[in-house]
């Protein structure tokens, strides 16, 4: 599918005016935020400050140059995945060369024309939206992985830090899974994950983060929800995966949850986490299938292992 030039925002690195202004225009009409520099000094402000997914910069800028630029995105892990492409005069083989050396998504000479400038912006989108998707799912359950949700989440409490809101953080675990595994056989486990991510799709808004944090362990982020309505939905769920029938297993199947509320139990995803994951563990302790509020004297994971 062709990606939606209105989700994306495209940073301009140039400092000739005629071509700023007709990447700039014609980006702006077919849908694109655009963001411009004169220089890469520029470019670097604005994107400590902007969220930006396609950085397009010429090579001989005053100051850094083009590929010292490029270079010094490569080396910061908050801007190495921005895709990339260099706009430029030089068309000597080894500038091309040294441009595709350095990870950049396309190297386009000038003079170049505006409709195919456009479509290979719209390709490389479509090809990092691609690879992203594929590195960030898990295949089992088609939910985000452990390393996405955490992205995800980490993207959303920041945002609460610069404008206040309340958001739910939920770590969950499917009572009794290692049982389940032993008797019925890792098949039938991986059913019972499946129909877990499926209800959790099904019950979750398009806005929610929702992922596996590895085995039986999922995390949700539920953004503008207070606790109340988080633990209404969290309990939806639990009632809808007792209801699930999968041939051979006899007993209900049930999940225990933690439950935290960002700001107020924290705004950083390892505190929310730990924090969500004890009182997990207080459910797992004290009869499972439930879901528990973190409070101040649940400090942390109790040693006393429950039964899984």
């Amino acid at each position: 599918m062709t990606p939606s030039p209105e989700e994306y925002c495209v940073l301009v690195v140039e400092d000739d005016p005629h071509t700023q202004e007709l990447l700039q225009f014609n980006l702006s009409e077919t849908g694109y935020q655009v963001f411009s520099a004169n220089n890469a000094l520029e470019a670097l402000e604005i994107l400590q400050d902007e969220h930006v997914d396609v950085i397009i910069s010429d090579v001989m800028m005053p100051g850094m140059n083009g590929f010292e630029f490029r270079d010094k995105i490569t080396h910061d892990a908050s801007l190495r995945d921005i895709a990339f492409l260099f706009l430029t005069a030089k068309s000597m083989a080894e500038d091309q060369i040294r441009g595709i050396e350095s990870g950049a998504d396309e190297y386009i000479t000038k003079p170049f024309d505006i409709d195919v400038l456009l479509a290979r912006i719209s390709a490389v989108v479509a090809r990092r939206e691609h690879l992203a998707k594929v590195a960030s799912v898990d295949p089992l359950t088609q939910l985000l992985n452990r390393q996405a949700v955490q992205r995800a989440i980490g993207r959303e409490l920041n945002r609460i830090q610069r404008y206040p809101a309340v958001a739910s953080f939920i770590f969950l675990d499917i009572d009794n899974f290692k049982q389940l595994n032993d008797h019925y056989g890792h098949a039938t486990g991986d059913l019972v994950l499946q129909n877990l991510a499926e209800i959790m799709r099904r019950d979750s808004r398009n806005v929610d983060i929702v992922g596996r944090f590895g085995g039986e362990e999922f995390v949700l982020f539920f953004p503008q929800t207070a606790i109340a309505e988080a633990q209404f939905v969290m309990e939806r769920m639990l009632d809808h995966f007792r209801q699930v029938r999968i041939e051979d297993i006899e007993e209900a199947l049930t999940f225990s949850a933690g439950i935290v509320e960002a700001p107020r139990d924290g705004t950083h995803f390892e505190q929310l986490c730990a924090r969500a994951d004890a009182a997990m563990y207080y459910a797992k302790n004290h009869g499972k299938a439930q879901i528990v509020k973190w409070r101040p004297e649940i400090e942390m994971r109790e040693h006393n292992s429950p039964t899984a």
